[in-house]
């Protein structure tokens, strides 16, 4: 997809690539006794916080939490949002838990609360909501340091309150600009852990759809900040959960208009790189987008089928041998633009793929080393023609069409017709692509050149026929 995004903004050049990663499943809950550090949480440890769960539940019932330790109290405080049984969920247990934090002004403890409700925050739980009503209350009282930045930022940043905190995170982080690292070191959501723990994701969702609403400059904007918070500490996608409210808020804003070349091209590459790989060849990552924002994923194969025309067009460029057969390419090439670029007066081409023969794919696979982007290396195989030989699969409305390079016949299949090509394979048989039951040379027939026989075809304006002896007649 990066080179695809990279013809877009021109088909002879290589723009710089963005250097973001994959998207890996986000980490489980970070372990109690770390919560400033990435980890999961063994089978081991999960007993161990259990244990520890039941036991303070035993003694809040028999009143007896005085005998608590120091760690056990901190280690309490911060799982008490964590399963097995979190302390949270019954009232009595977390009220005398916290009671206990109060009376001996247990500060390391009192942050352990804090840290837990920040990692496992959930704007729609009646848990939190109930924790971070008792963690207000117990923030008012608190003897807190001169120089402690909390009470600034619980204040400033509402991060108390489940219905606010969300909204005001984001738009101060919108309102950074391309800096969001700045206002998650002012709220306090700057360590590894709670940066993208539960209220640092409720924000990005909440920004993600204030982006999604924006239009022209305002959107491109927004999204590059989306694009900077979204990065985790080795690059990757940080907020796994919310990649379908953040493919949306990339995408949607470009339902009608066209954001800049360049900017589009730095989409598509980030989306790429954050995980979603090209959707035509792994559809799997984007079955979730496809159902839930499908105007976003038009949005994407719109822009992915023209980055394929364009690839097609570059590779065939260099495939030709000399002048004439130049020369004679070079009437195919205004044919398919003129579609691709349609401004809707007539059809447009609904989705693109290429297949190359061995040279073609030579090609392509060199690109991929000399550039790193193994992207380039999702096209499609065809053995009908000769190693230069390349050919363009096109779906538009009710027809199949393959455009073959150099001297080969152009195919059309109509919705029905047996044998029409899939698009988006790894690779097609013998015959697979060059066996419709329309097949025309470039060559002008009697009373039609080809462009105008083919553009008749596609327009709907001449009788179609899927008989061997088929000729073009007007209707």
């Amino acid at each position: 997809m990066s080179h695809l995004s990279n013809l877009i903004a021109d088909p002879k050049l290589l723009v710089a690539r963005m250097r973001v990663g994959t998207t890996e499943p986000e980490e489980l809950r970070r372990t109690v006794a770390r919560i400033e550090q990435n980890g999961s949480i063994g089978a081991g440890e999960m007993e161990d916080v259990g244990e520890l769960q039941q036991r303070i539940a035993q003694w809040a019932t028999n009143s007896s939490l005085g005998t608590l330790s120091r760690r056990d109290l901190r280690n309490g405080c911060q799982a008490v949002l964590h399963p097995p049984y979190p302390p949270a969920e019954d009232e009595a247990v977390i009220d005398r838990l916290l009671s206990e934090v109060e009376r001996n002004r247990r500060r390391a403890a009192f942050l352990a609360v804090i840290d837990a409700y920040l990692d496992g925050f959930d704007n729609e739980s009646p848990t939190l909501a109930s924790l971070a009503s008792r963690l207000e209350a117990l923030a008012s009282r608190w003897p807190w340091r001169e120089n402690d930045s909390w009470p600034e930022r619980i204040s400033s940043f509402s991060l108390l309150d489940p219905t606010r905190a969300p909204e005001v995170l984001a738009r101060r982080v919108l309102a950074s600009g391309e800096d969001p690292f700045r206002v998650l070191q002012e709220s306090g959501l700057d360590t590894v852990g709670r940066r993208f723990g539960g209220l640092a994701e409720a924000a990005f969702r909440f920004a993600c759809h204030l982006v999604m609403r924006m239009t022209g400059q305002e959107a491109v904007s927004g999204q590059r900040t989306l694009i900077e918070w979204a990065r985790n500490e080795t690059g990757d996608f940080g907020y796994q959960r919310a990649w379908p409210d953040f493919v949306e808020a990339s995408l949607t804003p470009w339902e009608i208009e066209e954001p800049s070349e360049a900017h589009k091209s730095a989409l598509l590459d980030m989306l790429e790189r954050f995980g979603g790989g090209d959707p035509r060849a792994k559809p799997e990552r984007w079955r979730t987008v496809m159902d839930r924002t499908p105007g976003a994923y038009a949005v994407l194969m719109r822009w992915l089928t023209r980055a394929s025309v364009l690839q097609f067009l570059d590779i065939v460029d260099r495939l030709m041998p000399d002048r004439a057969s130049r020369l004679m390419w070079a009437y195919r090439r205004a044919f398919w633009m003129s579609y691709l670029l349609s401004d809707g007066s007539a059809p447009g081409i609904d989705a693109a793929w290429v297949a190359f023969g061995d040279e073609g794919a030579r090609l392509a696979r060199k690109t991929a080393r000399e550039t790193g982007d193994k992207s380039f290396n999702a096209f499609g195989k065809q053995s009908d023609k000769s190693p230069q030989h390349a050919a363009l699969i096109l779906q538009m409305g009710d027809f199949t069409i393959v455009d073959w390079s150099h001297s080969a016949k152009y195919q059309v299949w109509k919705r029905g017709d047996k044998g029409a090509p899939q698009l988006f394979k790894d690779r097609y048989r013998s015959g697979e692509l060059y066996s419709a039951p329309i097949q025309e040379s470039h060559v002008s027939p009697k009373t039609f050149s080809w462009q105008k026989s083919l553009a008749r075809i596609i327009e709907g304006r001449i009788f179609y026929s899927p008989k061997a002896s088929w000729r073009p007649r007007v209707v």
